[in-house]
């Protein structure tokens, strides 16, 4: 896949991750980590807002693991 044609597909789907409810979100993530890996492979500098978004879905995924702990 091109460089351009990855980027554009991650910009997407972070807007969509961004209007979805948290439940809704988490599931998203799988893709979006996958779209953000190839950028990285390709050598690509990934815009920051998609970092932040890659770094908020990382701790809501922590905090759900934590979530489901019994007290």
């Amino acid at each position: 896949m091109m460089t351009s044609n990855v980027l554009s597909k991650a910009e997407q789907l972070a807007e969509k991750i961004r209007l979805e409810p948290a439940e809704t979100r988490l599931g998203l993530r799988p893709e979006f980590a996958r779209l953000l890996s190839a950028l990285r492979i390709e050598g690509t500098s990934i815009p920051r807002r998609l970092q932040h978004l890659e770094n908020e879905l990382t701790q809501e995924e922590a905090e759900r693991q934590f979530d489901n702990l019994p007290v």
